[in-house]
């Protein structure tokens, strides 16, 4: 949706720009590595501070000259700003420098467009594209800026930007009735989990945390993984392997960042919907990382905004093969390699003692014709001990919350007895 603007290149300038009201430091690290994961090479890199935005440009004049000049040195023909820009700052910035200009938003959704592979990624990240370009229609089409309209062709008529605007909204809202069947079709696939007491664990974590790797290791599944940023988006959910409970599914969703623009979120309302209805998240982290601290915080900021403050969590401290000294004091959580599948008991054991510190046990007596309720158990990984009584009664000792125990008494001739808990 952007006409008249120069042609994007590949040898980057990075600009890491800070107001007074800026929510975090610069992190050009971060920023490069954005950067090189979209396909470009940067080249150089500037860190300014303002008290306050600059409404022609966002920075001051003398900032733009300086700019322009290295950027005629060193042959640079695209410029990326960590930062948001209005479209005509942006626009603004494109004429003075004379080369392309793209936000850390348009970096972002270049990489999303790049990494999405189902038809519910394709749609999340086609969404996010359109609500971005929808207010970036400014200054485009300057030969047919006004059109003609109405009775005897009088009147300026209406702009083509407000045309191009009317066709992105019809467009978004196309997408997004596609989206929500995508969502109720994922809704119905958790409602028949819930339905059959199947417990959901989310992995949630900064990108390239290693959430993916950590998902293949511990389902033994074959997830597309890789040491770089945002390497998946699609949502996955497979069966726990070597679990104690049951029936337990994993859930790999799409990596956060910090400043994540609204729009992703709103775009991928749907995916991290598996987070805010899981019964359990684990939060990878990289600690290897050097910002591992403020990562941590981004990711847990994140949480709180889509709505999954109240889920539990367990921080699982991941490439602990690349963690060389000693461990960072007053971090709480379970400590594995992901590549190397070390550590990978521990976090099993702490994910069943979480789901078992609410249960409560009881001795059941199952009639022969019950063999469904006593699959059921079985399959739930609720069924601590068996016996069975001369007339073939199943004896069972089981561990069960209060859903599940609500299901086992809504049996009739069941009989149910509570014994003091062992958990």
């Amino acid at each position: 949706m952007f006409f008249d603007r120069p042609e994007r290149g590949q040898q980057a300038m990075l600009v890491s720009v800070r107001f007074a009201d800026s929510r975090s430091d610069h992190n050009l690290e971060e920023f490069e590595e954005l950067v090189r994961s979209a396909g470009a090479e940067p080249k150089l890199s500037f860190k300014l501070f303002r008290q306050k935005r600059d409404p022609k440009c966002g920075i001051g004049s003398g900032k733009v000259s300086e700019l322009r000049e290295e950027a005629a040195i060193h042959g640079i023909d695209l410029i990326l700003f960590d930062c948001d820009l209005s479209p005509s700052q942006q626009r603004s910035l494109e004429m003075a420098l004379k080369c392309r200009v793209l936000t850390r938003t348009e970096l972002i959704l270049t990489l999303f467009e790049d990494r999405a592979q189902t038809r519910e990624g394709k749609l999340q990240v086609e969404l996010a594209i359109l609500k971005h370009a929808q207010t970036h229609v400014v200054g485009g089409w300057h030969h047919l800026d006004r059109q003609r309209g109405g009775i005897n062709m009088r009147g300026a008529g209406e702009t083509q930007a407000s045309i191009d605007k009317g066709l992105i909204h019809r467009k978004i809202v196309s997408v997004e009735r596609q989206l929500v069947k995508v969502q109720q079709h994922r809704n119905r696939f958790r409602q028949k989990r819930k339905k059959n007491d199947i417990t959901t664990v989310a992995l949630a974590g900064y990108t390239n945390a290693g959430k993916s790797t950590l998902f293949n290791a511990l389902t033994e599944a074959s997830a597309y993984a890789d040491d770089r940023l945002f390497a998946t988006l699609d949502p996955t959910t497979r069966r726990l392997k070597d679990s104690h409970l049951g029936n337990v599914v994993l859930a790999d969703t799409v990596g956060f960042i910090r400043d994540l623009p609204l729009s992703l979120v709103a775009a991928f309302k749907a995916t991290l919907e598996e987070v805010v209805e899981a019964d359990l998240i684990l939060h990878v982290i990289d600690c290897s990382a050097r910002a591992i601290d403020q990562n941590m915080k981004d990711v847990t900021l994140t949480l709180n905004e889509i709505g999954a403050a109240h889920v539990p969590v367990i921080n699982v401290f991941n490439k602990v093969d690349r963690f060389h000294g000693e461990v960072p004091c007053g971090l709480d959580g379970v400590w594995v390699s992901a590549l190397e599948k070390t550590g990978l008991e521990h976090l099993i054991d702490a994910i069943t003692k979480h789901f078992h510190s609410g249960l409560e046990s009881y001795e059941l007596c199952l009639a022969p014709s019950e063999g469904k309720l006593r699959s059921w158990l079985h399959s739930i990984g609720a069924v601590e001990k068996e016996s069975y009584t001369e007339d073939g009664n199943a004896m069972l000792t089981v561990s069960l919350s209060e859903s599940s125990l609500s299901k086992v008494q809504a049996t009739e001739g069941v009989q149910v007895e509570a014994l003091p808990s062992a958990h």
